[in-house]
C-alpha cells in the first residue's frame, strides 16, 4: 500500500480530511500554552487587537476560539471595561462537570461509581505502600493529625475535611498523576450529584461517627509504615467497602448518577 494510503492512517482514496477552522486552531495554540505550564493560572491574555494581529485573524474568528477555551474551562472572559481573558488551569472539578454528564447520559448507577473509586484508591494504597519512605509516611501522619484535632474539638464539617484531605492524600502520595486524577474526578462526581448519606444524621451521632472513621485511619497510617502492599490494599479496600455502604445507606441499588436534581 501506498504511503499515507488508508492502511497507514492517511486520508487515503476518496477519504476527505477535515480542515479545522481557524477559531480552532486560535483555541488549540491557546490550549497547549495553558497545559504545557506557559500561561499560568490568572494570567490575562492580551487584548483581542494584539491576538488578532499575533495570529492573524479577525475578531469573531477570535471569540469563537474563546468560546472554545471557556467552553472547556481553560479561561474566563470578563466583560466590562477591565475585561479580558483569564487564564485557568485544568481542573478536577471541570473534569468531573463533563464525565458526570456523560455517565449521566449513559445511565451510569452512583453504586457503580463507588465501587471504581474504591478500586483506585486500594491500589493508590498499595502502590504508596510498595514505594514508601519515611517521608510520605510524615506527610500521611500530618494529615491524621489534622483530622485528631477536629475530632478531639468536635468539629465535625472540618473533620469531614480532613477525612477527605487523608483520602485524597493517600492517593496523591502515590505518585501517578493519572490515578489521582480519576480519583479526584470520582470525588467531584459524588459531590455534585449530591449524595444524601448518614453524615447527615442528627449531631448526638457525629461523635462516634468520627471515632470509627479516625480509628480505621490509625490502623492504615500504622500498616504503611510496615506492613505490605497486599495487607495494606486488603484492609483499605474493606474499609473503603465499608465506607460505600454506609454513604449509600437509603439510596436505592439501580440510583443513577444525577446532577441535575
Amino acid at each position: 500500500m501506498s504511503p499515507g494510503g488508508a492502511g497507514q492512517g492517511g486520508a487515503g482514496p476518496g477519504r476527505q480530511v477535515r480542515v479545522p477552522k481557524a477559531g480552532e486552531l486560535v483555541a488549540s495554540q491557546v490550549r497547549g500554552r495553558i497545559v504545557r505550564g506557559e500561561l499560568a493560572e490568572g494570567t490575562m491574555l492580551p487584548s483581542e487587537s494584539v491576538l488578532m494581529a499575533q495570529f492573524g485573524v479577525s475578531r469573531p474568528t477570535l471569540r469563537e476560539g474563546f468560546r472554545m477555551l471557556e467552553a472547556e474551562g481553560l479561561i474566563t472572559v470578563l466583560r466590562g471595561s477591565r475585561g479580558g481573558a483569564r487564564v485557568q488551569v485544568p481542573s478536577p472539578a471541570a473534569l468531573a462537570r463533563q464525565a458526570g454528564a456523560v455517565l449521566q447520559h449513559r445511565g451510569a448507577r452512583l453504586k457503580d461509581v463507588f465501587e471504581i473509586r474504591t478500586l483506585l484508591e486500594g491500589q493508590a494504597a498499595a502502590r504508596l505502600a510498595a514505594a514508601r519512605t519515611p517521608a510520605k509516611v510524615a506527610r500521611l501522619e500530618e494529615l491524621l493529625a489534622a483530622e485528631a484535632r477536629a475530632h478531639t474539638a468536635a468539629r465535625h464539617d472540618d473533620f469531614l475535611t480532613a477525612d477527605q484531605d487523608l483520602h485524597l492524600g493517600l492517593v496523591e502520595l502515590a505518585d501517578s498523576p493519572t490515578l489521582s486524577l480519576l480519583v479526584r474526578m470520582l470525588y467531584a462526581v459524588v459531590e455534585t450529584a449530591n449524595v444524601s448519606s448518614t453524615w447527615d444524621a442528627p449531631p448526638d451521632t457525629h461523635a462516634a461517627l468520627r471515632e470509627r472513621t479516625h480509628r480505621s485511619h490509625r490502623r492504615l497510617v500504622a500498616l504503611l509504615r510496615d506492613g505490605t502492599a497486599i495487607e495494606v490494599e486488603a484492609y483499605w479496600t474493606r474499609h473503603l467497602e465499608s465506607v460505600s455502604t454506609f454513604l449509600l445507606t437509603g439510596v436505592p441499588a439501580e440510583t443513577a448518577v444525577d446532577l441535575m436534581s
